[in-house]
């Protein structure tokens, strides 16, 4: 297993396998922080249209690569608000059905951490659907579900409920977690 991330120069040469993990993922009812679709070109598209922010750093891109292809890929947005200044949202994680339980997106998940501590990001979160199996799978990778709700101020996500992991500062010995 490999883990690369791309840019907005290799991101050509794997949208076309991207496109078939994100119709996948559309077919499966997997909400993939990306536009639903069942079009190849349609799923293409939505990946050339990360380009710009690719090019800007406002988002990472990295895939997970085995014997047979784009196995996994995750996406992280680094773009910052006022509110949360230090925080980074995983907004897509996606690995393949043929490829699942084999640690690939924990892979990722652990690449996207490293970078955003590199990045002097101390929070990372995601949003998901509740009672989906992305919040055990969360769980265990030691992220806890944040205390704000859908209609409560700042709440802008996507879905249900928010995950969310505390960063170790580098140079720091010990985290403590909420």
């Amino acid at each position: 297993m490999k883990i690369v991330m791309l840019n907005a120069a290799t991101l050509p040469v794997y949208r076309d396998e991207l496109a078939c993990l994100l119709i996948e993922a559309s077919r499966q009812g997997v909400s993939a922080g990306l536009p639903c679709t069942f079009e190849h070109q349609e799923a293409e598209d939505t990946f050339h249209d990360l380009r710009p922010a690719l090019s800007h750093n406002e988002l990472l891109l990295w895939i997970a690569r085995d014997e047979r292809g784009v196995a996994g890929t995750l996406l992280l947005d680094l773009t910052r608000s006022s509110d949360t200044p230090y925080q980074a949202e995983v907004s897509t994680l996606l690995v393949c059905s043929r490829a699942r339980r084999r640690g690939i997106g924990r892979l990722l998940l652990r690449e996207s951490e490293n970078k955003a501590q590199d990045l002097r990001y101390s929070l990372l979160s995601s949003d998901m659907q509740s009672g989906s199996g992305a919040e055990a799978f969360y769980r265990a990778q030691g992220y806890r579900c944040a205390p704000c709700q859908a209609g409560s101020p700042g709440y802008s996500r996507k879905n249900e409920v928010v995950y969310c992991k505390k960063l170790q500062p580098i140079g720091c010995s010990s985290l403590s977690l909420f």
